[in-house]
């Protein structure tokens, strides 16, 4: 009865011990098939098994790291920015000083052959029965080398991404409509907007849009409108893309774009808004504009100077006949003769239409009359005393003549023809009532930007240039009048005739010189005349 007890005992162990084996071996099995490395350490951080997969991953057999604990001195770690991982930081050790889990540590571990292998770690103490000291740990990693190229691709892209952002020659932000969040925006948004100081919160979403409104609305010259077209953007059927340009109180201008976005599926993203300042641009244009302006009035009084100045060669050819003709008949005349009074008047009369045609002449540029240096200053200040007696007590003539002036190339009757036209038609704008002339002479650089503005002088090389200013606090120029000035035959006086300070510009132009007239009605006019010097010319 004993034999068979024993041989039952005997059968029962050899059951256990088989059933045991086969276990064992499939748990073997199980962890042979596992892609995770699987490594466990003993209570004093001795590696006592590790599987295939840990050895594939670490480039070591079990052979080389059965014994090794995290502390030993042929690990070579490092952390994801390139520093050093120091053993006593190891998840294993970590777990089995602590008693508590390590979850996603990535380290480094350099392999024999050199290669890195990025791995994120698990470390899981193992406890006796009512102990409370870990006497094993389990750690369990896998390779990351790849998502960590891509975490690093994705990186790069971000990168990229944030500086064309930030790069961009326009300030943008993005906003969820919905609840008012500001997305993403970049430095140049709110450098533009002059909100500096918001751009930490609203990049942190501490503040949202509103805030944003609440700065820029009160810096919009039209306020109103741009609220009312930002209201419309909310509309559903507001998806297209949206364009306004608009003032800021500082003399800005802004050009916006705004457009919904959507993501490849179809959902909402948010709001996109484009801000540039387009400042210089509408200054460009405008100066094109004024240029474009300037050539065509150019091109239209050099057409009426050449006609003006074919029919007064051709009238001054027929007066020289009249003239010699009258003077033939006058002198054949007796004293007392009705005849003789007659040729006188005829006489009189072709003065006038030579005087006349002279000053077309003048306006076609081609009279040239007697060439030689003149000094403005001197002309100027000899002009005024012939002028002072003949003007109003109520007009006041105020000199500001530079004395070290450099000469200037001229026919010197024409040049004070044009200091005196200036300065009487200066005199005339103040009225009866009177007021201030300030002549002014001197030199100054001119440079492309003075020519666009001038009369007939775009072409004009930038340089030093000799100047004469006629300045009146009179009742200034209208701007239909100041466009129609230099016409030859317009005049706003009600006797008005001749053909004035067309004269003047055709002086003016056969000089090389330009003309600037700057006025506003009901604060003067001022006319700055200049001339290339004797050197340059």
């Amino acid at each position: 009865m004993e034999r068979v007890h024993r041989t039952e005992v005997s059968d029962a162990l050899s059951a256990t011990v088989a059933s045991l084996r086969d276990h064992g071996e499939r748990l073997r099995a199980v962890l042979s098939c596992m892609n995770e490395g699987l490594v466990v350490h003993d209570g004093q951080g001795a590696i006592e098994f590790c599987n295939p997969a840990a050895e594939r991953i670490l480039g070591l057999g079990f052979e080389q790291l059965a014994g090794r604990s995290p502390l030993d001195p042929r690990w070579r770690a490092v952390r994801s920015d390139g520093s050093a991982f120091p053993g006593e930081e190891h998840p294993a050790a970590l777990a089995l000083r602590s008693g508590e889990a390590q979850e996603q540590v990535v380290m480094g571990v350099y392999r024999p052959d050199g290669s890195l292998a990025w791995i994120s770690i698990d470390a899981l103490p193992v406890f006796e029965p009512a102990s409370s000291m870990a006497s094993a740990v389990v750690v369990t990693f896998r390779e990351i080398n790849a998502e960590r190229g891509r975490i690093e691709e994705l990186r790069r892209n971000r990168a990229v991404v944030h500086a064309v952002l930030e790069n961009l020659p326009a300030g943008f932000y993005v906003i969820d409509e919905r609840d008012e969040r500001v997305l993403a925006l970049n430095a140049l948004m709110c450098r533009i907007w002059k909100i500096e100081d918001l751009e930490p919160a609203l990049r942190s979403g501490d503040i949202d849009n509103r805030a944003v409104i609440a700065r820029l609305l009160p810096n919009v010259v039209d306020a109103e409108g741009f609220a009312a077209v930002s209201r419309a953007l909310r509309e559903p059927g507001a998806l297209g893309v949206n364009e306004y340009e608009f003032s800021l109180r500082d003399g800005r201008r802004l050009h916006r774009v705004s457009k919904r976005l959507f993501d490849a599926d179809g959902g909402y993203v948010g709001r996109l808004f484009l801000f540039e300042d387009i400042t210089r641009y509408v200054a460009a244009e405008e100066e094109r504009r004024t240029i474009e302006r300037r050539m065509q009035e150019v091109r239209r009084l050099e057409s009426l100077g050449v006609l003006a100045g074919g029919i007064a060669h051709d009238f001054n050819n027929l007066l020289t006949s009249i003239v010699g003709n009258a003077e033939l008949a006058r002198g054949d005349a007796l004293e007392a003769a009705p005849l003789r009074r007659q040729m006188e008047r005829v006489i009189e009369a072709s003065a006038r239409a030579t005087e006349l045609c002279r000053k077309m002449l003048s306006f076609a540029g081609t009279d040239q009359g007697a060439v030689r240096r003149v000094h403005l200053s001197d002309m100027v200040h000899t002009a005024l005393r012939w002028l002072q007696p003949q003007l109003s007590t109520r007009i006041h003539l105020h000199e500001e003549l530079a004395r070290e002036l450099p000469s200037v190339l001229g026919d010197p009757l024409q040049l004070n023809q044009v200091i005196v036209n200036l300065v009487l038609n200066a005199c005339e704008a103040l009225g009866e009532s009177g007021g201030n002339v300030r002549v002014v002479t001197g030199t100054a650089r001119r440079d492309p930007g003075f020519f666009a503005r001038a009369v007939l002088a775009p072409d004009l090389p930038e340089g030093e240039y000799v100047h004469v200013e006629i300045a009146d606090d009179g009742c200034g120029i209208e701007p239909a009048v100041l466009a129609r000035i230099f016409d030859p035959f317009y005049s706003t006086k009600f006797d008005g005739r001749g053909l004035g300070l067309s004269a003047v510009l055709g002086i003016v132009r056969g000089h090389r010189g330009a003309i600037q007239v700057e006025s506003t009605p009901g604060s003067g006019t001022r006319m700055c005349v200049v001339f290339p010097s004797a050197a340059v010319s």
